[in-house]
């Protein structure tokens, strides 16, 4: 709260925030806290900000049912991610051993399973209602009994998320949590462009994404969220045409992704950082707007 408080009090700040950590929602003081950070976020948006946050690395269960017995799990959501105005990521695996791409599951090979489901504290925000009743239609097997039916369902997005290469300290790392990370470097570059053309800042993203049915992702289909990082439940949800509660709409689609937000084919090589600063009107400064859009973008 302190930290989203001083954001919307500072007229300078990024466009972009990913935020790799998570809480259960059943251990959210009174509900309080969430809602109240869910008002701060909601000043963001309106500032043009993205808010990009992990779905979480045990499946739908939690880190709660690490080391448990099956017959000891539940549903147990995360926030933020089960916030409608965060973009909730989740993650893949199969690209980094060139095979197809699924759902990343610890039981699978991946370094978590990836989290998903819906939300007990915030209802499904208008966007994703269809999607939503999507799933239900096309889920084959039905997961098991104790999750909300009618919550905000998460998350809205996956991407590769196994074995990244990744540089720390100088020293190279295979990580499974850059997911989050990567989406936040795809946005950004999106906005640097619409700045570019004259555009202010994606802001909310999930409307748009909604709205476009998901014709910004690669569908992934197969998976389930059944897992934690070392116990595997009855509870959790599995992947089917459409949207889901473990990919979202599937991997992003960077060329599609920016073509949806910018109304143009991506740049065949990355533009130099001197091409943007010395255009005079290119200032790395938050435009504060109302969405007075359909779908959240001008």
């Amino acid at each position: 709260m302190t930290w989203l408080i001083t954001l919307t009090n500072t007229a300078v700040h990024s466009d972009v925030y990913s935020i790799s950590y998570n809480w259960r929602e059943s251990q959210l003081i009174g509900n309080t806290l969430a809602h109240s950070f869910n008002t701060e976020l909601l000043k963001l948006c309106a500032m043009g900000v993205t808010v990009i946050a992990g779905s979480g690395s045990d499946g739908a269960a939690g880190q709660k049912y690490r080391s448990s017995t099956t017959s000891s799990c539940t549903y147990d959501p995360v926030f933020p991610a089960s916030s409608p105005y965060v973009l909730a990521v989740g993650a893949t695996m199969g690209l980094e051993s060139i095979s197809k791409e699924v759902a990343c599951q610890s039981d699978a090979g991946c370094g978590v399973t990836s989290g998903g489901g819906f939300s007990n504290l915030f209802p499904a925000f208008y966007a994703q209602r269809d999607s939503i009743s999507g799933y239900f239609k096309n889920e084959t097997v039905h997961p098991v009994h104790g999750y909300n039916k009618t919550g905000r369902g998460y998350p809205d997005v996956a991407i590769a998320g196994n074995n990244l290469l990744a540089v720390i300290g100088g020293k190279e790392y295979l990580v499974s949590r850059a997911a989050v990370s990567s989406v936040a470097g795809m946005i950004t570059l999106i906005n640097a462009a619409r700045r570019f053309s004259g555009r202010s800042t994606v802001g909310w993203l999930n409307p748009v994404l909604y709205g476009s049915g998901g014709s910004f992702a690669n569908d992934v289909i197969s998976g389930n969220n059944k897992c934690t990082v070392d116990t595997c439940c009855d509870q959790g949800f599995s992947a089917v045409p459409g949207w889901d509660p473990l990919t979202g709409f599937g991997s992003i689609d960077f060329g599609k992704l920016y073509s949806l937000l910018l109304e143009a084919p991506p740049p065949t090589a990355p533009p130099s950082s001197s091409s943007y600063i010395d255009q005079g009107e290119f200032r790395w400064t938050t435009v504060c707007r109302a969405f007075g859009a359909p779908m959240g973008l001008q």
